[in-house]
């Protein structure tokens, strides 16, 4: 059944209180609604917090994993992160879903997703709401892009007006948004070697748009920051390889562009 948009933020926000209930640690599982839709009705997610040390408020991040979901050192990002001075908030698109995987479909649901996190993350007390921005990878790279197209971020208002200020999308499919305008400052970090998503497309998104910074490694491939990937693997139909050094100059690109973006 078709809900209206104020039905829809009411159900939202009861959902939001309840995820709300008990305050999380930092480095806990929790759980939170997903932004809901005039179409379809929220529902559970999880993900993982890791926090600075203090009261705050803090910058927060809300990070987006791949089609193959987490990566094998997700802690460490978390961990990175909250040692940088942010709030971070993993968010795990498959587990309630029953989903191991999404690279063989499209995942709509990542946007509404990111936006369910936007609101938890808002609604702490240890996290600034002028400061938070998404990080994505793949996948959810493709999703943080989004995050930044004006009537996307149009149709999923918040009540009080929290909304992403910079997004940060490591080897996304930049092709889906073509010739998009990006109205959020915006990183993309991507391999020139890279076959499944390659650099070329983003030089083309990013081309007369002064907010998006793209920087490209050489000879770097897709999901060169997972060192699970060391040596090369092929997982349906893509060629994945770590590369320590990409890997490395792409946290310390991050870690700027954040500083600045969510200063």
């Amino acid at each position: 059944m078709k809900r209206s948009t104020r039905q829809v933020a009411r159900l939202w926000l009861a959902a939001l209180a309840l995820a709300l209930a008990a305050p999380a640690a930092a480095g806990e599982l929790v759980t939170f609604p997903s932004a809901a839709t005039p179409t379809e009705p929220a529902s559970a997610i999880r993900g993982y917090l890791d926090a600075p040390t203090g009261r705050g408020p803090f910058p927060a991040v809300v990070l987006l994993h791949s089609c193959l979901g987490f990566p094998s050192d997700r802690k460490a990002i978390g961990a990175m992160l909250a040692g940088w001075g942010y709030v971070a908030l993993y968010v795990d698109d498959f587990s309630t879903r029953g989903l191991t995987q999404t690279c063989l479909v499209d995942f709509p649901e990542g946007v509404a997703d990111a936006y369910g996190a936007l609101a938890f993350l808002a609604a702490r007390p240890d996290v600034d709401t002028a400061r938070i921005g998404a990080v994505g990878y793949s996948q959810g790279g493709d999703t943080a892009l989004k995050l930044a197209v004006p009537r996307i971020a149009a149709a999923f208002a918040l009540p009080g007006g929290a909304r992403f200020r910079a997004v940060a999308a490591y080897y996304p499919p930049c092709g889906n948004l073509r010739r998009t305008r990006l109205a959020l400052p915006t990183l993309i970090l991507v391999g020139a070697a890279d076959t499944v998503t390659p650099a070329a497309t983003c030089a083309t998104l990013a081309k007369g748009q002064p907010n998006v910074a793209l920087t490209v490694y050489p000879g770097a491939e897709h999901v060169f920051d997972d060192p699970n990937f060391a040596g090369g693997k092929a997982l349906f139909g893509m060629h994945l390889q770590y590369n320590r050094v990409a890997g490395e100059q792409a946290k310390a690109a991050l870690r700027a562009f954040l500083a600045t973006a969510l200063r």
